[in-house]
């Protein structure tokens, strides 16, 4: 096992001909954000642009493609059809072996009939990052009906997430899962009582991002046996979802089941709440630059710690926000310049 170093890091920073248009860039589809997390769309999408990406859409729910377009002009916008909102009475006669609770599907949640809205845009990115605040496994948005003997309907954004699934594991796109998509693809691998769902397989060049307690769900083993061993599990999951894998936390591990590295730069202010949404903007925006995944992993995993390093010397590791960081990436990328 390799540790990172500034020199080695330079190597992969992606050329910027002057002879150029922004599709010379990279085309990122960033598909993130919900009701609850409009700020990881926001951060996931600049951060991209923030590396060198020259085009970055956000493929979400109408509220959340509005709140970013509050926030920056720099993204193209792609709302998404949402599921019409559901009331319903529960029945007091009902038998009592049997309920049924029908709540409310907030507007936020995304139609399966999206996918078709999607078509163009998958074909026309050149990557493609899935799961920054879409809230799939985790969320509130629910229209569930509960039997003795049988499962519970799609909650949330179950239903699309699935269905994109089927659409992505062909493309030949590098594509970034991150946050709750591997929530979600942990809970159909081993905790699902739907025996007809099965999880495609993942793109050929998929990266995926987990922290220490989503990597366990991913192999349905203790957290305690990840952080005992972190680059032998690493190792495992990316041989077992054929995948890049980043293992976040202190010292994230970077590997491709052949090639293991781990990384020196970062400290505990990136201990904060869309820290990691930010990293998957990065990685995605030298994916589409043309570095490969493994490559554009160790680079973003790299310069995502020197940018909260730059970030803790003038803020203190205290005080420093994920917003922060996207105004310390030019910072971080001139310091790897100068070398």
């Amino acid at each position: 096992m390799k540790t990172l170093t500034q020199e080695y890091i330079k190597t992969l920073l992606p050329n910027r001909p002057q002879d150029s248009h922004k599709l010379s860039f990279g085309h990122v589809l960033n598909i993130a954000g919900s009701l609850h997390y409009r700020g990881a769309a926001y951060l996931s999408s600049i951060a991209a642009m923030r590396v060198g990406a020259g085009y970055v859409t956000l493929a979400s729910s109408p509220g959340v493609c509005q709140s970013v377009s509050t926030l920056t002009p720099n993204i193209v916008m792609h709302p998404l059809l949402t599921r019409p909102i559901i009331y319903a009475e529960i029945n007091p006669n009902i038998e009592e072996s049997v309920s049924i609770e029908l709540q409310s599907i907030d507007t936020e949640s995304i139609d399966e009939k999206a996918l078709l809205q999607l078509d163009d845009k998958l074909k026309q990115a050149n990557v493609i990052s899935v799961g920054s605040g879409l809230s799939i496994a985790q969320s509130k948005d629910q229209f569930t009906v509960t039997m003795a003997t049988e499962d519970v309907i799609a909650e949330g954004n179950h239903g699309f997430f699935f269905g994109l699934l089927a659409k992505l594991h062909t493309c030949q796109q590098s594509v970034i899962f991150d946050a709750d998509a591997l929530n979600f693809i942990s809970h159909v691998l081993h905790h699902s009582k739907n025996s007809h769902q099965s999880i495609p397989s993942l793109p050929i060049k998929s990266i995926i991002t987990p922290h220490p307690k989503e990597l366990a769900r991913l192999l349905n083993i203790d957290i305690n046996d990840i952080q005992n061993n972190r680059a032998h599990y690493a190792k495992i999951a990316a041989k077992q979802f054929g995948a890049t894998v980043v293992l976040k936390g202190k010292n994230s591990i970077i590997t491709d089941g052949e090639y293991t590295l781990i990384n020196p730069t970062g400290n505990s202010a990136l201990a904060k709440a869309g820290s990691g949404d930010v990293l998957t903007g990065i990685i995605s925006g030298f994916c589409a630059q043309g570095v490969s995944p493994l490559n554009a992993a160790c680079l973003g995993v790299y310069l995502h710690g020197l940018t909260g390093d730059l970030a803790a010397k003038e803020l203190s590791e205290y005080s420093v926000l994920a917003s922060d960081l996207l105004d310390y990436i030019p910072k971080a990328i001139k310091q790897l310049l100068r070398q």
